[in-house]
């Protein structure tokens, strides 16, 4: 073996050890999944105003959604077998099918997922987009990096072949969503300005879709307004402001075609708050009107009566309790088992609660003023002399 040939073999050697530490990348695979021409089918179902679904089955991986539910927008899911098992990149573009080779591949959208979750979503407005290339002929493809090593590059792509068979029934489907959320409507809260009782837009359009939905649902049988004020200003006056809340959304509602059996209106007041009233934006949230669709029917006049005269009994044991003249009573403890140790020390004893140990809550807090007028208080002509 000659000088070259040797020197020849020492340096290809070399090159083969540099390039193994590239080796495991250049072994990633690719793996395509996508439907043959003779099996791409595609599938819609949907309820009639609640929601529209149009899939294809990907086989060996799982299958891939559109679905547009009343309120909301489009949204494609794209549901794996196994879940993602790194975090990863996710490209969605847009390819021309093989007998479209003129036709130019553009991107749709990039987004990042975590990994764990299934399925894969891809929101408004690239899920439209996504709609509308499958409509055009275009395949859609998803791509991303997938196992532990996140070297294994996963390509699903979505076949435009008979997609226009069932277009028309989805597209029918669309037609009769509605265009508010019907989970939402069931059970949603309206707000009220500071010491206001007028209902503002928003809250009239969506008490206005509470009639539309009674007209879908005719398992309704319940209105329920339970309105509520902050806690600033007198009780008393919260207590009316809160009725005056509950009228004003009544009155709405029977004006916008509501019948007044299936009405059931409560007046909370200040009480039973679910926010903190110690900051503005948690007494914001305290003046409010919460309005649920039960399918139970109201109470009865009588029922109601009795309902009232109970939360007025509770109303009353809640102040009492609250009373700083309320002092708890002494309970008396059984005796300590005590040792014989213990006995020669000291004699056994009863021990009682101290009431100046146990905090009981006082409800000092002050009223916000109310700008009275107290002029009647003062006698005007012995104010007059004194100034002369």
């Amino acid at each position: 073996m000659d000088k070259k040939t040797r020197q020849f073999i020492k340096s290809l050697t070399l090159v083969l050890i540099s390039l193994s530490f590239y080796l495991p990348a250049a072994f990633a695979l690719e793996r395509e999944y996508v439907v043959r021409l003779a099996d791409a089918k595609w599938q819609t179902s949907g309820k009639k105003n609640y929601q529209c679904v149009l899939w294809q089955t990907k086989p060996y991986y799982g299958e891939g959604k559109f679905m547009h539910k009343s309120g909301h927008q489009v949204v494609f899911n794209l549901y794996s077998n196994t879940p993602v098992m790194s975090d990863a990149k996710v490209i969605v573009q847009s390819e021309p099918p093989p007998w479209r080779h003129d036709d130019t591949v553009f991107e749709i959208a990039k987004m990042d997922f975590q990994r764990g979750h299934n399925p894969l979503t891809v929101k408004h407005p690239y899920a439209s987009r996504m709609l509308q290339q499958i409509e055009n002929g275009m395949s859609p493809v998803i791509i991303y990096r997938d196992l532990a090593d996140g070297r294994d590059i996963i390509a699903v792509m979505l076949s435009p072949v008979n997609f226009r068979k069932v277009l028309a029934e989805y597209r029918a489907c669309e037609k009769t969503l509605m265009d508010f959320d019907l989970q939402r409507i069931k059970n949603f809260r309206l707000y009220f300005a500071t010491n206001k009782a007028d209902l503002t837009a928003r809250s009239k359009r969506d008490l206005k879709n509470v009639l539309r939905y009674l007209k879908m649902d005719p398992a309704i049988r319940q209105i329920r307004i339970d309105t509520y004020a902050d806690s600033r200003g007198r009780r008393r006056y919260n207590d009316k402001l809160s009725e005056q809340r509950s009228d004003s959304v009544i009155k709405y509602l029977l004006s916008v075609g509501a019948k007044r059996d299936v009405l059931y209106a409560v007046s909370h007041g200040e009480r039973e708050s679910a926010f903190s009233n110690k900051t503005s934006r948690g007494r914001a949230k305290n003046r409010r009107a919460d309005i649920q669709l039960l399918e139970t029917p109201p109470p009865t006049e009588e029922e109601q009566k009795a309902i009232e005269v109970a939360r007025k009994a509770e109303r009353r044991r809640r102040l009492q309790q609250k009373s700083i003249f309320n002092k708890p009573e002494v309970i008396e403890k059984p005796p300590k088992k005590t040792s014989s140790k213990d006995h020669v020390q000291k004699s056994e004893q009863t021990s009682v609660v101290d009431p100046e140990q146990e905090s009981v809550p006082i409800d000092d807090e002050p009223p916000a003023p109310n700008f009275i007028n107290l002029d009647h208080l003062v006698d005007k002509n012995n104010t007059r002399v004194q100034e002369k």
